[in-house]
């Protein structure tokens, strides 16, 4: 039987090698069809594939296994066609050759953290069909909330009708709610915990357990603090779940603003100042009171079809949190004894290069600047892997935006439009940091073509997020940490960085 320990930071699996850092190892197991672990949520990253990765994809299961250096799958159990020598699980991970990702048919499994919470959603009606399907559901004489959220790792939630009965799923209530009178049943294990009742589920959602913050202790001195979010003006869950997450960050990190990094209303914008969908997809959604403060807002392409954009400063003249005084513009804030620069462009327009009367007041901008730091801010990226490939990253963008963005020593160049978390950088002596946070309602795959693309200019893609989320930040008189968020509020990633124009 294989013996394995945890040290502080390294996993370390005795008469083996070092297999990975934070993540007890299972050991290396067969694989054939039908799939051992199933590939329902499987991800395959040919370029950027890590345990860390593995195991952010797959944060809600129990168990997740890596095959042949890039296939990541997810699930509660693993093990039916046996184990093999951890010979077998020989090839290294595509995005760090220092971990171990499996083999030909052999599965590298490892354990995710036993991190997530149930919280109780209220009492809830069923009928026929189900309001939350049967299949895979679980009934046992003991059945407890811990138990029921055991058995349904990998779903958003869960129900528990009659004291007995557990099914799992990522949606409920079209039967609407009952009052909670109607959910009497105490579960088998614990009497303080609810079971539901005759007809009635007790909906608990599955979350992860208070938030994680790389943030928590702080980088030292003052320090300024906001988010970005981009392409979150769809609604649904997707862009519900980070409206809470975002809600729930800016509070615990006291953030001072949110940027709005475009395509604010899908698909074609809004259709005057008065839209209802101001009230609907954003007023309406981002209700947490730590959202209240301002809303610095650039335009996307989806906003600008049909010569729409032009509506959205106009709202700005009324609503005193929606700051957009026209499409491009600059602000300053302070920290302690500096300055930080934001410079936010129309990039629907200045892509292509045609605008000549933009770029010219953006080589201006950064020219004269007064900013000890200068962060840059548009709606499409300079380089992207994400799912809008090469057409995110176009000629106007890479010939006209990126050479002053490292001539003036910019920081960050923060965008969304592919619907990912990103950051790229310079393989070599890089001065500005590329970060993409465009998962704020919709989300997509990378692209094969983009990885080339940005391969072949000298980028390295440091990390690709495909699921929902949004982005955090840090500035002091001498740092920026950024942290990338996603909808159960925990930090998937993030990096430090010096100021480059103090240098």
């Amino acid at each position: 039987m294989l013996t394995k320990m945890m040290v502080p930071s390294v996993l370390i699996v005795l008469a083996c090698a070092v297999v990975a850092t934070g993540f007890p190892y299972e050991g290396c197991y067969k694989d054939r069809y039908p799939r051992d672990i199933p590939s329902s949520d499987k991800l395959v990253d040919s370029q950027g594939m890590t345990v860390e990765r593995c195991s952010m994809h797959c944060r809600t299961y129990k168990y997740f296994g890596i095959q042949s250096g890039d296939s990541c799958r997810c699930g509660n159990k693993y093990g039916y066609y046996g184990s093999v020598s951890n010979s077998e699980c020989n090839i290294k991970c595509d995005g760090n050759k220092d971990q171990n990702c499996g083999g030909s048919w052999r599965n590298a499994v490892y354990e995710n953290p036993d991190d997530l919470m149930a919280v109780h959603l209220g009492c809830f009606k069923d009928q026929y069909p189900r309001d939350i399907s049967s299949s895979g559901k679980l009934v046992d004489d003991n059945m407890g909330v811990q138990k029921c959220l055991d058995h349904c790792r990998g779903s958003r939630y869960f129900g528990i009708q009659d004291s007995d009965s557990c099914r799992c799923g990522n949606s409920y209530g079209d039967y609407g709610k009952a009052a909670n009178g109607e959910c009497t049943a105490q579960c088998k294990i614990n009497a303080n915990d609810n079971c539901g009742g005759r007809w009635r589920n007790a909906i608990y959602e599955i979350k992860s357990k208070p938030l994680n913050s790389v943030f928590a202790s702080g980088l030292p001195g003052p320090k300024l603090v906001f988010s970005a979010l981009g392409d979150w003006g769809k609604l649904g869950s997707g862009q519900t779940h980070v409206a809470a997450a975002l809600g729930t960050w800016s509070q615990v990190h006291q953030a001072d603003f949110t940027l709005a990094v475009g395509d604010n209303f899908y698909e074609t914008g809004v259709s005057s100042e008065n839209d209802p969908k101001f009230e609907k997809v954003w007023r309406n959604i981002y209700t947490h009171p730590a959202l209240q403060k301002t809303w610095y807002v650039i335009a996307g392409n989806h906003d600008h079809l049909f010569n729409r954009a032009k509506y959205q400063p106009r709202f700005g003249q009324r609503e005193n949190r929606w700051y957009m005084p026209s499409l491009y513009y600059s602000f300053y804030k302070t920290v302690g004894t500096k300055k930080v620069h934001f410079v936010l462009l129309d990039t629907d327009t200045v892509r292509w290069g045609r605008d000549k009367t933009q770029l010219d007041w953006f080589k201006r901008q950064l020219q004269s600047s007064q900013g000890d730091w200068i962060i840059v801010i548009g709606h499409h990226p300079i380089y992207s892997t994400g799912y809008h490939g090469v057409w995110s990253s176009t000629r106007g963008m890479y010939e006209n935006i990126r050479p002053l963005l490292e001539k003036y020593k910019v920081a960050l160049y923060i965008c969304g439009h592919d619907h990912s978390l990103q950051h790229l950088q310079k393989s070599r002596s890089h001065v500005v940091d590329y970060v993409i946070s465009g998962s704020g309602s919709k989300s997509d795959s990378t692209d094969s073509d983009a990885q080339e693309y940005v391969r072949s200019r000298g980028i390295k893609s440091v990390m690709f997020y495909p699921d929902h989320g949004f982005v955090g930040f840090e500035i002091t008189e001498a740092q920026v940490r950024v942290a990338y968020i996603d909808t159960y509020g925990r930090i998937i990633y993030s990096f430090t960085k010096g100021n480059p124009r103090a240098v």
